[in-house]
């Protein structure tokens, strides 16, 4: 384990500690200057800086982490200053981000946000190396900085190109899953706020749930369990605040999984403070809303089953004008408590708000049908002694077609309502058949 020291300009530092936790390095010890802005030469004041310096004498450390985004002549000054590793908190994640990506496209986004985000570190170390300074970022001499920018830049074009492909890839397979007749869920929310125990609740899948901030990178779809259609269901890598554009723009390829969505459920941890709440929820808004167009949003309070009733109406009251017009629903995906409500939102989106009752023959030409009609419709059937009593929830647009087929395959009565999301008394009806009456 690593021993560390944080640099900060906020006692908030919370955060921080839970990110370096993640990467089992121990902070012995915090040196927090307040301050509306970081000074410009070593992100703490020169004074703060020479006082540490000296006390930094008789401790033990191997990094220094600042709770904060360095410039790179910050970096320079504060590497050469205490002649140890710095790296400041977009470093921090990043190296989190290289624990846990698995999948080849984890990795290559990865990589890529790493590139971007040492690229100025290396022109500065370049540039202070022609200015006769101690030359060599991270140590590896003024030849090998200058290496390695270059292979830095070619190795960026060739994953941005990669990446690029992998998009065009995802894009004809969201245009093939359209076509058989599925939508697309896609859970979106603040790191850690229990986006994979929700899914594995709503898909009965064994996703990794973990405790740690970015456990989940890749992108993981899954078929949703008791909801009337054909529903999937992507897991997608947690949002965090202050991410700067470049690490943002480096994981569109997965975050695209969540624009592209028919729903996106955006998840935040109720069991929080209200301040903590209201951080993480504006963070989310403020990456979700301009990429999201008119698509469909619901954001839902997870872990309920960790706090009071009181607490539940409470969060309501503050929560429900922060994300207006969007609904609010509470769950929790140790207890189910609320996941019925979700699952009625969820099942929403397809809009099955029609629904055909018929009798049809007991044929293989009928199976066939009811078969292919499955990708655009939720069926289900009863086979009575020589016959099949067939009930499907369909599209509106979808149901003249539907009762076409039907008569052509033979079918012995059928019956259309509307509005069948509401129950079938309250539709408005019309029979056909030998005899024009309602099935029973």
């Amino acid at each position: 384990m690593k021993n560390a020291v944080i640099f900060s300009t906020s006692e908030d530092t919370e955060e921080m500690r839970s990110l370096l936790k993640n990467l089992d390095i121990e902070v012995v010890k915090e040196y927090v200057q307040r301050r509306t802005a970081a000074h410009r030469t070593g992100f703490l004041g020169p004074g703060k800086i020479d006082e540490i310096f000296d006390e930094m004498k008789s401790i033990d450390i191997d990094l220094i982490v600042v709770n904060g985004v360095l410039k790179p002549s910050q970096h320079h000054f504060l590497e050469m200053k205490f002649q140890k590793e710095c790296i400041d908190r977009l470093g921090v994640i990043l190296r989190i981000f290289t624990d846990h990506a698995h999948t080849q496209e984890a990795i290559a986004q990865v990589t890529l946000a790493k590139l971007r985000y040492e690229l100025p570190f290396l022109r500065e170390w370049i540039h202070k190396a022609k200015s006769g300074e101690r030359p060599g970022f991270l140590a590896g001499g003024a030849y090998a900085t200058d290496v390695y920018f270059q292979h830095a830049k070619t190795h960026t074009r060739r994953i941005e190109e990669n990446l690029e492909e992998l998009s065009k890839q995802r894009e004809i397979t969201r245009t093939k899953r359209r076509e058989k007749g599925y939508s697309l869920v896609s859970l979106a929310g603040y790191t850690n706020a229990g986006k994979s125990a929700l899914m594995n609740r709503l898909c009965s899948a064994n996703v990794e749930v973990d405790d740690r901030l970015f456990s989940t990178l890749a992108t993981t779809t899954r078929q949703i369990k008791g909801v009337h259609g054909n529903m999937l269901m992507s897991d997608t890598v947690g949002f965090i605040k202050d991410l700067p554009p470049n690490l943002i723009n480096a994981f569109n390829s997965t975050l695209e999984e969540i624009f592209y969505a028919d729903l996106i459920l955006l998840v935040f941890d109720s069991s929080e403070d209200r301040s903590t709440v209201e951080m993480k929820l504006s963070t989310s808004l403020n990456i979700l809303l301009p990429n999201i167009e008119n698509r469909k949003l619901v954001v839902v309070g997870n872990k309920i089953d960790l706090i009071s009733k009181e607490r539940v109406k409470e969060l309501g009251s503050f929560v429900t004008p922060m994300i207006n017009p969007y609904e609010l629903v509470m769950v929790s995906s140790l207890t189910d408590e609320g996941l019925e409500i979700l699952k009625e939102r969820i099942a929403s989106i397809q809009d099955y708000s029609t629904m055909i009752e018929a009798i049809v023959p007991l044929t293989n030409e009928v199976f066939g049908f009811l078969s292919r009609l499955r990708t655009k419709a939720d069926v289900s059937q009863m086979i009575l002694k020589d016959s099949v009593k067939v009930v499907i929830r369909c599209k509106p647009e979808e149901s003249e077609k539907i009762m076409g087929h039907l008569r052509t395959i033979g079918a012995l009565r059928t019956e259309l309502r509307t509005n069948a999301s509401e129950g079938a008394n309250q539709g408005e009806a019309v029979s056909t058949g030998s005899e024009g009456a309602p099935l029973h």
